[in-house]
């Protein structure tokens, strides 16, 4: 029997081609009906007999585009008949919840164009199709129509409205489709378009240093291959050892200088396309891109005004680093540009697409054997995380105070945003409250609670309270706990290894270096690293030398105390004063923080008594690992004395840095071994999670040793360990639901 049925979609289906996927498919088969986007998703509506309306719906699931994400399909009865055809209808309001896509790296069929001199869009700067191009950058509300992005301000041409309306066209319903004519253009240099970006590209190859504005905010950008001009920046910058990140037009040019894994190739040509760090044996630019060692980030030209630019250049390798002054947001218009970055040129070059939502470059490794995300922002925001429980209630995390990034659920989908940074400065300040504002927007999610960190003084936490919606508290390293929980959608009983650097304990303490049992719905605090003295609070997190005097003190190593003046004789006046702050304990707090720990360690290994920037001194140690070393130094469980002893020990007798380093790392794995080993109660998956575990050799030290010994390491991938996941495990803390006995 024939009828209208109605086929409702939820999942990422806006923004990624799929209205001209249904239509050309419905086409195919001869079905009448229409297809529109809502605010729920998509809505099919077909008038035929049900089994073909349910193979019809099987055959949407089963062949949808590759950017799109299918939640749930649906099918009810309609009332609307009489089809004469089927078309593509606008786009209606209605309440609901819509997957926002994130924004999509130059598709192959674009980049092709690009450059294909007989194409009308041949060396466009913002050249795109349904396949690619920007989207949450430029989305101010749902749905997900032109009129509802920063687009709304360029009129089609005919040729390009000709494209929109044709099915048969890649960019039949393209929103952000355009081309020379009728589309954004780049300027500077007192120039327009081509002319402004050869005078950007001139200005690169001479040495100089170029602000450019790109998908979702400014880049400063140099030749990679340039010493002086990478220093430069470097200096500017205030960067210290700090690495950046490199640019080079495609994996083609990659792999001429280092051959990519399966894996690694998959990630920096996926429609993310992050900055992929990747180790060098031998990498062809500058030694100052990375003082600290051969470990880059490397990016392809994901942006068509990138590829043109590049296409344009001398060098097979730029920096572009985010265009901001230090801790603050990107800057994302003209005006907020020239007056923040005339500090680092006066090079620029703008375009007249207006970013909506600032969005900074994600940033992944391999880890496992899998893709493993160290910042989540362009290309993964915001994409949902699918939660385990569904939420009673629209719920949001506010997040922690450092790396800090906001989270909105609602039902069974978690909405993690983009990266926004550390909470210290007003301008971040005010970048956290426009992404909470524009995210609920387009969301349409109006939170019922918020899920603060437990600590009072955080920003995060004092915005929730003056938003005046009710807020509930969640342990730090809990949140953490849960992040991991609920990302892998794991259910049952398990360990959780947290190690991070700081977050306060339900004792007045800090925390770090966390072994939680969950077992039936109760979580515990099983053991946990010895409590020791930071002297001087936030001070020792900045010379972590002065840790070396509170742990030589708290483990007994009190011997290698002239060794330790004779490692640091500029630092003599503040290991005297730190000693006296250890003794009297004052404006000190007890930490069981793993991240202190390694720093101190970075710090005797190095010889380096200063943090240069957040983990600087834990990400040297890691650096300066020798891989190939499979000895260690033993200790207690859950007590790295020993650790500490064995370097001050090597260290003595002349062992190479490198060896050091690689024996505490292995010596640190297997104590958390034999901690999972004592406290499993026969429990066999562990959940990891902290900023700790973004250091590569520690997680693969420990996954591996875990696995060995029959557990199940639980790690994180589409979300960051470190504090960027914790509004994320806010959520899963709610909906988990679970007995906190401690």
């Amino acid at each position: 029997m024939t009828n209208t049925y109605i086929i409702r979609i939820k999942g990422i289906v806006q923004g990624v081609g799929f209205r001209p996927f249904v239509y050309q498919l419905a086409s195919d088969k001869g079905l009448k009906g229409y297809v529109l986007n809502d605010s729920a998703g998509v809505e099919i509506g077909v008038e035929c007999p049900y089994e073909a309306a349910a193979g019809f719906a099987d055959e949407v699931r089963r062949l949808a585009p590759p950017l799109s994400h299918i939640v749930s399909v649906k099918i009810t009865e309609g009332v609307e008949n009489g089809f004469h055809g089927f078309e593509i209808r606008e786009s209606e309001n209605t309440d609901g919840l819509t997957l926002v896509s994130p924004d999509v790296a130059i598709c192959p069929d674009c980049r092709r164009e690009l450059f294909d001199k007989s194409d009308r869009r041949y060396k466009y700067p913002f050249i795109n199709c349904t396949n690619c191009g920007p989207r949450y950058s430029i989305i101010k509300a749902i749905p997900y129509d032109r009129k509802m992005t920063t687009m709304s301000s360029f009129a089609m041409c005919r040729d390009c409205e000709s494209e929109y309306k044709n099915p048969a066209d890649r960019r039949f319903h393209a929103q952000p489709d355009c081309c020379p004519v009728c589309g954004p253009q780049v300027y500077g240099f007192g120039l327009n378009g081509d002319d402004a970006l050869q005078a950007a590209a001139d200005a690169v190859n001479k040495g100089e240093i170029l602000a450019m504005k790109g998908l979702g905010g400014y880049h400063l950008i140099c030749d990679a291959m340039n010493d002086s001009a990478v220093n430069r920046l470097r200096e500017l910058k205030r960067r210290g050892e700090k690495p950046f990140a490199v640019m080079c037009a495609d994996a083609v040019v990659l792999e001429k200088y280092r051959p990519l894994s399966d894996t690694e190739k998959n990630i920096i040509t996926s429609p993310q396309a992050p900055v992929l760090l990747l180790d060098w044996d031998n990498p062809p630019f500058s030694t100052a891109v990375n003082p600290m060692g051969s470990n880059v980030g490397v990016m392809t030209a994901y942006t068509p005004l990138h590829a043109v630019l590049m296409s344009r250049l001398d060098t097979d390798f730029i920096i572009a680093t985010s265009g901001n002054l230090r801790d603050e947001p990107i800057c994302i218009n003209e005006a907020e540009a020239e007056e923040k970055l005339k500090h680092y040129t006066d090079k620029f070059l703008h375009h007249n697409r207006d970013i909506h939502n600032r969005v900074d470059d994600s940033v992944a490794a391999v880890a496992c054997g899998f893709p493993y995300v160290l910042r989540r922002a362009r290309g993964f925001a915001p994409y949902p995380v699918m939660l385990p429980f569904e939420a009673d209630i629209p719920v949001a995390g506010a997040g922690a105070h450092l790396k800090n990034g906001i989270c909105f659920a609602s039902g069974g989908y978690a909405f993690p945003g983009q990266y926004i940074g550390d909470l210290d400065n007003p301008e971040t300040r005010d970048f956290y409250a426009e992404t909470w504002d524009k995210m609920r927007l387009l969301l349409g999610i109006e939170p019922k609670k918020i899920i603060t960190d437990t600590h009072p003084d955080y920003f995060s936490t004092r915005f929730a309270a003056e938003t005046g919606i009710e807020t509930v508290t969640l342990q730090h390293h809990l949140a953490h706990f849960y992040a991991v929980l609920g990302e892998n959608g794991h259910t049952g009983d398990s360990l959780g290894l947290i190690l991070d650097g700081t977050g306060l304990g339900t004792d007045g303490r800090i925390w770090g270096g966390e072994l939680f049992v969950r077992k039936d719905k109760t979580v515990t605090r099983s053991t946990h690293l010895p409590y020791i003295l930071q002297p001087a609070m936030d001070t020792a997190a900045k010379k972590p030398v002065m840790m070396l005097v509170s742990l030589m003190k708290a483990y007994g190593l009190e011997e290698y105390t002239d060794f330790l003046y004779e490692r640091f004789p500029q630092m003599q006046t503040v290991l005297k004063l730190t000693e006296k702050i250890v003794e009297t304990r004052l404006n000190s707090i007890e930490t069981s923080s793993t991240g202190r720990l390694f720093e101190a360690a970075g710090t005797l290994v190095s010889g380096i008594a200063e943090n240069d920037f957040e983990a600087h001194l834990a990400i040297k140690l890691e650096y300066m690992a020798d891989k190939t070393v499979t000895d260690y130094y033993d200790t207690g469980e859950m007590n790295p004395a020993g650790l500490f002893d064995g370097l001050f020990h090597d260290l003595t007798s002349g062992v190479p840095q490198s060896v050091c380093s690689a024996r505490f790392h292995n010596g640190f794995a297997r104590m958390l071994l034999n901690a999972c080993i004592k406290h499993g109660s026969g429990i066999k998956h562990v959940a990891l999670s902290g900023g700790v575990f973004q250091n590569m050799l520690l997680l693969e030290r420990v996954t591996s040793l875990l696995k060995a010994n029959g557990f199940s390491p639980l790690i994180h991938g589409r979300i960051p360990a470190n504090d960027g996941c914790i509004s994320l495990g806010q959520i899963c803390g709610y909906v988990y639901g679970d007995r906190i006995n401690f």
